[in-house]
């Protein structure tokens, strides 16, 4: 499990009790008969379903789920369809779902601002289409929250990362992290060296971005900081800046599997995955 050397190593309860869901997109290559991927049912069960247990198993108590496309249709299954007792579940739209999905992210913390206060940040974050071995959150809580749930300072940022790139179902539409090539050289671990890039088209690359994240303050700052200088932002615009001040934790989810479902062919590769969980 990739351990990044400038994390905190100091343990202390976890107070991360909000997470955002980004579902604002189309879901065009889907094209899911459910009509919604947060709606689509994997090995029986809803991906709301599954983020909601998930997010359980991390202690929290609060889930904004940020809607654009068909906005109330998603909102009204979501008020109708299956609920957790611990978890209040509220939906924040988002007018400008054809940007890129920073803006989402900060209209559902903007949201939960208005509503839930403080408990808004630090927040985890994930995208409606993937999907998670339930397993990890447990690990995840154990190795990473502890460290660094309650920090003000020091990390701002983590994001969920696999090196086992032989198991990523469609690799061409992975989001993937290079690190520094000096850095490497001298024979430091990609988690502890400067991260060189982040997108979708890197030729060579160390890592795949799962799509997971935990969210200081900062994280949502450097959002905004993005936004107001070019007009959008996206989830690896804050990895950037967050990481470029020492900043930014890469967690891997090590043994365990995950998928994004955004096409029929990974649904079904999915339904595979997740029949061997427990």
């Amino acid at each position: 499990m990739i351990q990044s050397s400038r994390e905190s190593t100091e343990s202390s309860p976890m107070p991360t009790s909000h997470a955002v869901i980004l579902a604002a997109g189309f879901g065009s290559r889907l094209q899911a008969d459910e009509g919604h991927k947060l709606l689509v049912k994997i090995g029986g069960r809803t991906m709301l379903s599954r983020h909601l247990e998930n997010f359980h198993r991390l202690g929290v108590s609060h889930v904004t789920v940020v809607t654009g496309y068909e906005n109330e249709v998603l909102a009204r299954a979501i008020a109708e369809g299956e609920k957790r007792e611990s978890i209040t579940v509220r939906c924040a739209h988002n007018p400008d779902f054809k940007t890129s999905n920073g803006i989402s992210v900060l209209a559902g913390v903007d949201d939960a601002l208005a509503n839930i206060g403080e408990a808004a940040v630090p927040f985890w974050l994930t995208m409606s289409d993937h999907l998670f071995d339930p397993a990890m959150f447990l690990k995840l809580r154990e190795t990473f929250a502890p460290a660094y749930g309650d920090r003000s300072d020091g990390v701002q940022g983590m994001l969920v990362v696999d090196q086992k790139l032989d198991s990523i179902f469609d690799m061409p539409d992975a989001n993937k992290l290079a690190f520094d090539k000096a850095a490497l050289a001298r024979g430091v671990a990609p988690q502890d060296a400067p991260l060189g890039a982040i997108g979708k088209d890197l030729p060579e690359f160390e890592l795949v971005d799962a799509g997971l994240f935990w969210c200081g303050a900062g994280f949502a700052q450097a959002l905004r900081a993005e936004r107001d200088a070019r007009g959008d932002c996206c989830t690896s615009d804050a990895v950037r800046r967050l990481d470029a001040r020492g900043a930014m934790a890469f967690w891997d989810l090590g043994e365990h599997l995950w998928q994004d479902v955004d096409t029929p062919e990974a649904r079904g590769h999915a339904e595979v995955i997740a029949g061997e969980w427990r």
